[in-house]
């Protein structure tokens, strides 16, 4: 890992008051969001349609209805 960065994650630690791990994890969660070069065809079904369902059950009994 080159020093630059190294001396950013410390001094971002130091700032939030955690350790450079924690602020590893939460940039790389914030990439992970923001990218969109893992998301497969299925999934962007999904997402799209995420929060949509306006029926007259819940989602929970529609699955219920719709799976063995």
């Amino acid at each position: 890992m080159p020093a630059k960065l190294v001396r950013e994650l410390k001094a971002k630690a130091r700032l939030a008051g955690t350790n450079a791990s924690e602020i590893l994890r939460q940039a790389a969660t914030e990439y992970v969001r923001r990218s969109n070069s893992g998301v497969n065809p299925m999934q962007e079904h999904i997402l799209a349609r995420a929060g949509t369902w306006d029926g007259d059950i819940s989602g929970v009994e529609l699955l219920r209805r719709t799976r063995p």
